[in-house]
């Protein structure tokens, strides 16, 4: 390696220093996770919706609204749950069976749809949108067990085959040729278990009932078309850990045992609930959501030997303490927090997620509460006059910023770390174009230094960020700055999301790769016993010669007991991190999250064995799994030619005081490494180390050498010549300007004085300031924030006279005066006595014309209603 010396001469560096997270992007290398390696749009930027729904229409703020919004900001039609709803409670009961849906109505009713669909040729555009478009039925009237309903015409289903019947016959008559495009996945039933069963906390009731009816209903939608996608059982509350896990064997454990087979995705809907119980907090995004897929995606594998796919069909937050309230900035704002911590999480899980839809909804007037005039929460419009009155034009609620902060994103998937699980990245890169997304899962603002990188370096021509983020008045805001240049670091603001879209000059090359493999353990939900070994085996591993891995283990357990077991990997120990991500969860009803386990690649085998030991007793570890990156090249090599330019940020503050050794140099780099340091001075040559941050106390004023090495890199040198400073004797000079009654007090010698003039303190950081004087004596001291620099003291005399100026003079003349002689008269007199001029004094700087006066010498006289009179000699040339 070529030798390479830095120098620079840093004087006086001022950079801010934080406690800071590191981010780093790859743009040069895809990451994929099967055969998933874009950011899918028509999966992840998806609304509730459907075309045909007519809040579409109506008095909105821009004549096309579809357009606008779906093309505006490239959003993709989700879920329509009112269709086949509506329907059904619109046809007759089969003359000849009873409790099934006539056939003949449904074709008939099915073909006047398509036909309307077809002549309604404006909305056939938004047929591209609906990649992932799903269809599904409410409780009521499809379910057919305990708290059965009638639809509209009076009747009931006989059974679930009667449903699914129905459904088959729906999707048939209803969908495709000149119709709509027949949905891609079919929900059975919506939130069955949301009315009944206990509740959210219940565990000891099963969904048997419900597993069986989506066994039969799949069976005769499958017996109209066997082509439709069907799932479920779309459960409001995936709380597997309450009960210590026996909600899990009770309902999703159940569903998968009996219904599995049929089912050709998983539904689930995922919410966090921000404010609930007067200001509590029940959070899924961050480790539970990472818990509750995990649990799903394991049991899956060992029961059908595959991951099968989910649908999110509803996703954001609940916001239960402001749900009977009118709208509000801040309502929104918890759910697109929410939104994006639960979308950054789907996005790690690109080739098993089939679809995410953000609960959404355009206007949702048939949710307006009539009897509290409150509409509902979720939506994309309000009225204008909101939260006032339920009137004026449609508007956009700040829902949209979410689809806004999301509106460019495209693109390859690129590697991406951070060193902080609180600090959620992900990236991609479209031609010249970069895209790197950075959620904050904290309470608090955080710092990211950023290192995107570009094997070769293309110049980045501009920077747009978005932050989407709350402001201090609790208005959901999306602020966006542009910047010319590559910036070290980014503040994101408190459970806020900041997305920064790079524009390169020319194309970024993609050239290596990442592969991305789950692998789960053969064994599942182990009871934690004090000090004894869990132990699962993870078999079939494919490892290449460069790559990573993390290991995954699900915990579930009582608030207060250890979330730090001890971790041995093919009989290694391993380190255990102190951290997961997102909250400590201590409103939930215990702690169900996912520990993530860094493995060095090296202790990989084909088959390995992993133990999991806790010192204390209860919970369950719920899944083990390994994820297993392989590289194609050793992407975490590093070298050194390719730091920053800025790598480096470094601040000397100087000492406090001359003869004071207590100057001090901060340094901090982007690229956390080890750094080996020395500096050498006057009678002063020391060494340190440091990864990111380095302190350096006790320096005497003086000129110093700072050499910075990497311990791996023994060639790479960079070399650094600082300062530290010691402060000037105060100076200051001090100029009476007659005019204005003023002094000009030029100070040298510090950055901060305090002036004090006749008593009155003044503090400047200015290095020239004018200051008002009095007639007579005037008092000033001058001093700083540093003792050891002393005082300057000086009188100084305006006389309490009259003043003349100019003088001599042509036409116009100043008479300065006591300010008690106002409302007097001042006079001119020539030599020999007479009056030539006379005027009343109304200003302490009275203007006077003298133009018509002939060249000579004059007295001006000045007297008031006291008698007290001054006189000055007047030259008029």
């Amino acid at each position: 390696m070529t030798r390479r010396i830095l120098t620079f001469i840093l004087f006086l560096n001022l950079f801010t220093f934080y406690a800071q997270t590191n981010v780093t992007v790859n743009l040069n290398v895809k990451h994929s996770v099967g055969e998933a390696s874009t950011f899918d749009r028509s999966k992840f930027m998806v609304i509730h919706a459907n075309s045909t729904e007519n809040e579409w229409n109506g008095d909105n703020f821009t004549s096309d609204l579809k357009d606008h919004f779906l093309n505006g900001y490239d959003v993709y039609l989700g879920r329509d749950t009112g269709g086949i709803t509506w329907n059904i409670n619109q046809i007759q009961e089969d003359p000849a069976r009873t409790g099934f849906a006539n056939p003949t109505e449904i074709a008939s009713r099915g073909l006047t749809t398509r036909n309307n669909f077809a002549n309604n040729t404006d909305i056939h555009q938004y047929e591209v949108r609906k990649v992932h478009n799903v269809v599904g039925a409410q409780l009521h009237p499809f379910w057919t067990g305990e708290s059965q309903k009638e639809t509209g015409q009076g009747w009931k289903f006989a059974s679930p085959t009667a449903t699914g019947e129905y459904m088959g016959r729906y999707f048939n008559e209803f969908h495709g040729d000149n119709g709509q495009k027949v949905p891609t996945y079919i929900e059975v039933i919506n939130e069955p278990a949301y009315e009944a069963l206990g509740g959210k906390m219940d565990y000891s009731n099963s969904i048997q009932e419900i597993a069986d009816f989506h066994v039969e209903v799949a069976d005769a939608i499958r017996a109209q078309n066997s082509n439709l996608k069907i799932g479920g059982y779309t459960t409001a509350f995936p709380d597997f850990e309450v009960g210590d896990f026996q909600r899990w064997n009770n309902r999703w454990k159940l569903f998968m045992d009996v219904a599995g087979e049929k089912m050709d995705f998983w539904s689930i809907h995922l919410y966090d609930f921000g404010s609930i119980r007067g200001g509590e907090k029940e959070l899924r995004s961050g480790s539970n959501v990472e818990a509750t897929f995990d649990m799903m995606e394991h049991y899956s594998k060992l029961s059908f030997n595959e991951v099968k796919p989910f649908v999110i069909s509803e996703y954001g937050a609940q916001t239960h303490d402001y749900n009977n309230e009118t709208w509000s900035s801040y309502r929104d704002w918890l759910h697109v927090k929410a939104s994006n911590s639960q979308l950054m999480s789907f996005l790690e899980r690109p080739e098993s997620i089939a679809s995410a839809i953000n609960f959404v909804i355009v206007k949702a007037e048939w949710g307006y509460n009539t009897d509290k005039d409150i509409p509902y929460p979720s939506r994309l419009m309000r009225k204008t006059n909101e939260p006032d009155s339920y009137t004026g034009q449609w508007v956009y609620t700040d829902m949209v910023k979410f689809f806004q902060l999301w509106q460019n994103v495209n693109g390859t998937r690129v590697d991406s770390i951070t060193d902080d699980l609180d600090i959620q990245v992900d990236a991609y890169v479209d031609g010249d174009k970069g895209y790197v997304i950075l959620n904050n899962l904290n309470f608090e603002a955080t710092t990211v230094n950023l290192d995107v990188f570009d094997a070769s370096n293309i110049n980045v021509s501009s920077i747009l960020k978005r932050h989407l983020t709350l402001s201090g008045g609790n208005t959901t805001v999306l602020e966006e700055e542009t910047f010319n240049a590559a910036i070290s670091s980014v503040e994101i603001g408190a459970e806020s999301t900041v997305i920064l879209e790079y524009t390169f000059d020319s194309a970024i090359t993609i050239n290596k790769t990442s592969k991305e493999t789950k692998y789960y353990a053969t064994s599942y939900l182990k009871p934690i016993v004090a000090n004894q070994p869990n132990t699962f085996n993870i078999n079939n591993v494919v490892k290449g010669s460069f790559g990573e891995a993390v290991l995954r283990v699900g915990v579930g357990r009582e608030h207060g007991k250890s979330l730090h077991p001890s971790v041995k990997i093919n009989g290694q120990t391993i380190e255990v991190p102190n951290d997961w991500r997102g909250y400590d969860q201590a409103q939930r009803e215990r702690f169900f999250g996912v520990l993530e386990i860094p493995v060095s690649f090296g202790e990989l085998q084909e088959n390995n064995t992993v133990e999991v030991e806790f010192g204390d007793a209860g919970g369950h570890i719920s899944s083990v799994s390994l994820q297993v990156f392989n590289f194609s090249d050793n992407i975490r090599v590093f070298d050194p030619l390719s730091l920053p330019s800025n790598n480096f940020e470094i601040k000397t503050i100087g000492s406090t005081c001359t003869g004071e050794n207590n100057g001090k140099l901060e340094i901090k780099s982007v690229k956390s490494l080890n750094y080996a340091v020395t500096i050498i001075g006057d009678n002063y040559n020391k060494n340190f180390t440091f990864t990111n941050n380095l302190n350096v106390e006790g320096l005497k004023p003086g000129t110093y050498t700072v050499e910075v090495k990497i311990d791996e890199f023994p060639d790479y040198n960079a070399r650094f010549i600082i300062e530290i400073t010691e402060p000037e004797a105060i100076s200051v000079s001090s100029k009476i300007d007659i005019s204005s009654k003023s002094v000009v007090l030029k100070l040298t010698g510090n950055t901060n004085y305090i002036v004090n003039i006749n008593g009155k303190e003044v503090e400047t950081t200015f290095n020239e300031i004018s200051l008002p004087l009095n007639f007579g004596i005037n008092s000033i001291s001058v001093k700083t924030d540093k003792e050891c620099q002393g005082v300057f003291n000086e009188k100084l005399m305006l006389e309490n006279s009259l003043i003349l100026y100019p003088n001599p003079t042509e036409k116009q003349f100043s008479a300065y005066m006591p300010k008690e002689m106002i409302g007097g008269e001042i006079s001119i007199v020539s030599m020999n006595g007479l009056l030539v001029h006379s005027q009343k004094i109304v200003d302490e700087n009275q203007q006077v014309d003298a133009s018509n006066l002939s060249k000579g010498v004059y007295i001006v006289k000045i007297s008031n209603k006291s008698k007290i009179q001054l006189q000055s000699k007047l030259i008029i040339n």
